[in-house]
């Protein structure tokens, strides 16, 4: 059997170079595209490094947050026991104020160092 060659006419050359080229352009675009994508996301006002920082400030302005409400609770226990608790009154009156009742007397002990 005699083989036959396969003749690529002008028309089907030109289609598939046509085809080529459209596969590349198609390709440029999706590719710029997705770069553009990509930089919206990386850069800006909403980037996602902007949007973990702020994520970030945030943990740690709840965890402020926390330690406040802990220490505003102390306080007011501490009001509390200053208004009702006579022996804590005294007790206070005492170590931050250095005060004495009528009938005690008081020793100031000085180190020997300072002599």
């Amino acid at each position: 059997m005699a083989e036959k060659k396969k003749s690529t006419s002008p028309k089907r050359k030109r289609k598939s170079r046509a085809s080529t080229r459209q596969r590349r352009i198609t390709a440029w675009i999706v590719t710029i595209v997705l770069l553009l994508i990509l930089s919206a996301f990386l850069s800006g006002n909403k980037s996602l490094f902007t949007l973990y920082s702020l994520y970030e400030e945030r943990k740690e302005l709840l965890k402020q947050k926390e330690n406040l409400q802990r220490e505003n609770e102390n306080l007011l226990k501490e009001i509390d026991r200053l208004k009702n608790d006579l022996d804590y009154i005294e007790k206070v009156a005492r170590e931050k104020y250095n005060l004495k009742r009528d009938d005690e007397e008081v020793f100031e002990v000085v180190p020997e160092e300072e002599q």
